[in-house]
């Protein structure tokens, strides 16, 4: 079994066609049983018969019981993923499928003006096989899932910046050193890119609540030049605390009135009609 999925139109779509595959083949599912029980999953040997129904039945434990259990059997399944022999490959394409939501989540907001989702896409997809074969699965027994995407994290932000460097907004290296130990690393690191973009973008009066959500639309809007930097700042400023009125907003910036809510409103209905690429984006 290959462990490189073959990229076609959508690498993601690509990777859960293989699984299909992959879960058809009955010694795949007792091959990787057999490895959890002597992880210590003992009940892997009552568990479903398909390795879907397997690899679903440790996700939803994982959740309610957290990195304790999921670094008993991530870890287990990472001490046979190294090497080329078709275990090793096996091993490592189960830990890829269950970290595959994380690696969606990185391409969506991985993308910016002018990229292909899809080849952002290859990038995340890459960085995670590679932080999945080369996984200290000794060294590291602890919080698995958190540094398998803290390292897919330092891929992607090297690659992109290395590859994607034209589109004008590239990946910081240094957000990865800036986690702090107890954190989700992926989250932490959207929740410092958003900072950065919105104090570049002038939004930068709080990301809480609702106004955190309207400020990640305007950066997202910003970066695919759905509105002009002019537009996402006529927004930002009417629906934020404090803010003036449309007389004085207009007076600051040598406006009328009138020409100052026909210029919120074109940005709004841009926006407005944009918005369901950004929701099929979050």
């Amino acid at each position: 079994m290959a462990v490189e999925p073959e990229l076609s139109a959508n690498v993601f779509t690509r990777l859960n066609t293989e699984w299909t595959w992959v879960c058809a083949q009955d010694r795949n599912a007792q091959q990787v049983r057999s490895w959890l029980i002597d992880a210590g999953v003992q009940y892997a040997a009552e568990a479903p018969r398909s390795l879907d129904g397997l690899l679903g039945l440790l996700q939803e434990q994982s959740v309610r019981d957290g990195h304790r259990f999921s670094d008993v059997w991530l870890g287990g399944l990472l001490q046979h993923a190294t090497g080329n022999g078709d275990g090793a490959q096996l091993a490592a394409r189960v830990v890829v499928q269950a970290m595959l939501p994380a690696a969606v989540r990185m391409t969506k907001r991985s993308v910016r003006a002018n990229e292909r989702p899809d080849e952002v896409g290859q990038v995340v997809v890459a960085a995670l096989y590679q932080a999945v074969r080369l996984y200290p699965a000794a060294r590291r027994p602890e919080q698995v899932a958190r540094y398998l995407r803290l390292e897919m994290w330092h891929h992607v932000s090297r690659d992109l910046k290395r590859e994607f460097a034209p589109s004008g907004t590239e990946l910081d290296e240094r957000l990865a050193g800036e986690l702090t130990a107890d954190c989700d690393p992926a989250l932490q690191a959207e929740e410092l890119w958003l900072e950065r973009a919105a104090a570049e973008a002038g939004f930068d009066e709080g990301l809480e609540g609702a106004r955190r959500e309207m400020v990640e639309l305007l950066v997202w809007a910003l970066g695919r030049k759905v509105l002009s930097r002019s537009g996402a700042a006529a927004i930002a400023d009417h629906y934020r605390e404090g803010a003036p009125g449309d007389r004085a907003a207009a007076r600051a910036v040598g406006m009328s009135p009138a020409a100052f809510r026909q210029k919120r409103c074109r940005a709004v209905a841009q926006l407005r009609a944009a918005a369901g690429e950004w929701v099929a984006a979050a």
